[in-house]
């Protein structure tokens, strides 16, 4: 099994390749026009290299590879910047070098480039034993057979988005290798992330953004994090590893040192390396400060997010959480959570709000697609377009809600609107994405959620036509508290049938000595009774509200068979079902 696939766009154009031997395969990848890097895995049995191997292969197609053939760098002449010739004569003086161990210490002395690795320098190259030029490469043999390849220069200017340290080791070698480390400009494929790996959002899911200045070619690459800095201010350093590929770990040596650091392995060195202390946070005081000038109520709502809610959490601590349950809180703002926020390490997905005082959510814009599911219900929420990347929105009882606002909500899922004044549906003509809407207790007529969910399901109907995957027909819960579906039945008897309410009533009776659930079949009843017997006298149009008797009896008989369910519900030897029915009539 051989496959040799590539990607090409605007912005990449790269190749991958996968060979299958007997219980092993080897994955080539890498810019086309380059021998890319090598890395290859064994398994117990050949059966499960071939699964895997299919797995891998089947996750490239997905992402837009193909097959075809490609172009490595003993097919296509690489081209590379000409720098002057002076480190010839340099490497020259280090060949012909009566101290050569002294003369390469000096030399590679720039790779020292966090404090404390001058020692480690000058132990590793007490170990070689002969120095070779070949064209535009520097070799270093070592004693034990080990070699150390050293490029010609680099030009800085190819380098642009990389940090100062790392340029300074470009001036002097592009590229320094050994048989399992390389430090350059190495390539790295961000394909292995998808949409909500840790990874992938710390670099705003852009290939472009991750620099990756070590490569250590049995499993890992090391790349330059977003954000975090050592002492020297250089970005920290943490490794992808591949069976643990979305973990972030980072070192905050400079790329030099770390390269020492990881020769010392390779050529087994005995060597004490410097401690990687981690630098001390400039803001930790603002974060000391910002907890401090928290109210007791925030306090405790943040408490009241972990299992030990006597204790005091960190700032980091707080960072680690991904959802926010506030609800029945006293807090009164959100102005707290713009400082976390603002860190890129806190990816909230979820915020609960409901019951709270709070009225403005503007400061959740911060949150931007990491967010995808807010409660604000019983809030004095108005305006809710900061969370126009949400998926999910629960508004109920938001009685100072601007509708328009919601309008801007077009990649909602589900929507829930319970016991607002919502009037109008025409807007949610537009939210193509949606698959559930909750509008019980809101002022809408029956004709009105009829005519909307005709349109709305005719228009996905059609939509679903040019698509690969339709989506699901809009599930309108307009009675979303009552979960029996013969109560659901009678909750939503729109039309005042007689017969329907009697059918149903005599069903729930048949049931009545099995059920266990008779309070809340009651409670149910009851709540169903007064919302269509309000119904009953008026009904609201444009004009206003004026009698209907056209429809009195018609829904007067069918409030009346509720009544005598409920009745018999409650009095089952007193009341006939059969009596109460004929006088009914």
């Amino acid at each position: 099994m051989n496959h040799q696939l590539t990607f090409k766009d605007d912005k990449s154009d790269k190749f991958w390749n996968i060979e299958v031997s007997g219980n092993s395969f080897t994955v080539t990848y890498g810019k086309t026009g380059t021998s890319g890097t090598s890395q290859t895995k064994t398994f117990e049995t050949e059966e499960t290299c071939i699964k895997e191997a299919q797995k891998l292969l089947s996750e490239k197609l997905k992402k837009g590879y193909i097959e075809g053939n490609i172009q490595t760098s003993s097919q296509k002449e690489k081209t590379s910047v000409q720098t002057p010739n002076d480190f010839h004569k340099e490497w020259e003086k280090i060949v012909n070098s009566k101290d050569l161990q002294n003369d390469l210490t000096k030399h590679f002395s720039y790779l020292a480039d966090s404090s404390g690795f001058e020692p480690v320098i000058r132990k590793i190259f007490e170990h070689t034993n002969v120095v070779k030029i070949n064209g535009n490469t520097l070799i270093v043999e070592f004693k034990n057979g080990n070699t150390l390849t050293a490029e010609s220069p680099g030009n800085p200017s190819s380098y642009k988005k990389f940090p100062k340290s790392f340029l300074k080791l470009i001036e002097k070698h592009s590229t320094l290798k050994t048989n399992r480390l390389e430090l350059g400009k190495c390539y790295f494929d961000f394909d292995i992330f998808d949409e909500g790996d840790r990874v992938y959002e710390i670099f705003d899911g852009k290939e472009s953004n991750v620099l990756c200045p070590l490569k250590f070619m049995d499993n890992s690459d090391w790349i330059y994090h977003p954000t975090e800095k050592n002492k020297e201010g250089e970005p920290a350093i943490f490794p992808i590893i591949h069976e643990l590929e979305d973990e972030i770990n980072p070192v905050y040596y400079n790329i030099g040192s770390l390269f020492l650091k990881q020769l010392c392995d390779e050529f087994e060195i005995k060597i004490e390396i410097p401690v990687d202390e981690r630098p001390v946070d400039p803001s930790a005081d603002l974060k000391t400060n910002w907890w401090s000038n928290l109210s007791d109520a925030w306090k405790q709502a943040f408490r009241n997010q972990f299992e030990n809610k006597d204790k005091e959490p960190t700032f980091e601590t707080i960072l680690t959480l991904e959802r926010l349950n506030l609800n029945d809180s006293t807090i009164s703002d959100l102005k707290p959570l713009e400082a976390l926020l603002a860190e890129k390490k806190f990816k909230l997905e979820i915020i609960r709000l409901a019951n709270t005082s709070v009225s403005d959510i503007a400061v959740l814009a911060m949150a931007k697609k990491k967010l995808f599911s807010v409660d604000i219900s019983g809030t004095p929420v108005k305006d809710v377009s900061a969370l126009k990347e949400i998926n999910f929105l629960i508004a109920n009882r938001c009685t100072e809600l601007d509708f328009s606002t919601v309008a801007k909500l077009k990649k909602l899922r589900q929507l829930s609107l319970q016991d607002t004044k919502l009037n109008d549906l025409e807007f949610l003509h537009d939210f193509t994405e949606l698959e559930q809407l909750n509008i019980n207790g809101t002022p809408l007529t029956d004709e009105q959620i009829l005519k909307f969910q005709i349109r709305f399901q005719k228009d996905r109907l059609e939509k679903n036509k040019t698509v690969s995957y339709g989506r699901d027909p809009l599930k309108l819960d307009i009675h979303p508290e009552i979960k029996d579906p013969l109560l659901r039945a009678l909750a939503d008897n729109r039309d005042y049938k007689p017969e329907l309410a009697l059918e149903t009533g005599e069903k729930l009776l048949a049931q009545r000595a099995e059920r266990k659930d008779i309070k809340q079949i009651l409670k149910d009843l009851i709540s169903i009774c007064d919302q269509q017997w309000r119904k009953y006298l008026y009904i609201k149009t444009p004009e206003g509200e004026k009698n209907t008797s056209s429809l009195t009896k018609k829904k007067n008989d069918s409030n009346i068979y509720l009544i005598r369910t409920i009745l018999v519900f409650l009095f089952p030897s007193r009341v006939s079902p059969i009596q109460f029915q004929k006088s009914s009539l």
